[in-house]
């Protein structure tokens, strides 16, 4: 994710760390506020022909057991100015489910560009979260409701600490679009690194995850994605210290 402008700093506190790094590699050209806006319809009426936002938004009334969606928590989504970027086709997904739940986006995101930071403020119901790490209680005080937190090809540390501040009985109030973690068998590739993810391990052990269907426009978009969730009476093990 560093290609993207995330860069992960591990600190004496568990939580992973995300802060804005220039790029290095090729300068990037900018879109502007319009073109935002032109490459955000194209998205949506891709999200729409593809079937994949009435999919996911079935998928999440199955879930939803007369609760409602207080609000979904965007990690990482990436450049939205152009029709061609992967986070333009996520944002209009995301933005469908909100529309649909009438729920509250909170858009975190480390490395976007000033007219894109205009635009989302120019958007009714975003939130823009400017903090450098994943510790956010998405239900809060709220009960009866549920959170839906999105990293999708997000980076394992940044999941392990979401979930890791949110271990409580909440957890099976969330649920989580990411990667399918079902068929990894050591995150990171050695036993070392796969013992840096206390939390994800034991979720992606427990929880069920429903595979996204193939996004005709462009499959890599969504490649590997799934819907997540604990099933309600799942005990959760103790973690050590979270603290954000």
């Amino acid at each position: 994710m560093e290609d993207d402008g995330f860069k992960l700093v591990r600190s004496r506190r568990k939580c992973s760390r995300l802060k804005k790094t220039a790029l290095k590699s090729v300068d990037r050209i900018e879109g502007t506020v319009d073109d935002i806006e032109a490459a955000m319809e194209k998205a949506d009426s891709k999200i729409e022909e593809s079937g994949l936002g009435s999919w996911i938004i079935n998928n999440i009334r199955l879930f939803l057991d007369n609760r409602r969606v207080v609000r979904v928590y965007l990690i990482g989504n990436g450049h939205f100015d152009a029709p061609w970027e992967p986070g333009a086709h996520q944002l209009a997904l995301i933005r469908r489910i909100c529309h649909a739940f009438n729920a509250q986006m909170i858009f975190q995101e480390p490395c976007i560009s000033a007219a894109e930071q205009k635009w989302l403020s120019l958007q009714e119901g975003i939130v823009i979260r400017n903090k450098p790490d994943v510790c956010f209680d998405i239900i809060g005080s709220d009960r009866g409701c549920i959170g839906i937190a999105v990293l999708l090809h997000g980076v394992h540390s940044l999941l392990n600490d979401f979930l890791a501040f949110n271990w409580s009985s909440t957890l099976h109030e969330i649920l989580i679009l990411c990667n399918d973690y079902r068929d990894i068998d050591l995150i990171g590739g050695t036993a070392e690194t796969n013992a840096e993810f206390p939390a994800l391990n034991f979720y992606r052990k427990h929880a069920r995850f429903v595979t996204f269907p193939e996004y005709s426009p462009n499959p890599q978009f969504f490649h590997n994605s799934s819907l997540a969730y604990l099933v309600t009476g799942t005990s959760l093990p103790e973690l050590t210290s979270t603290d954000c």
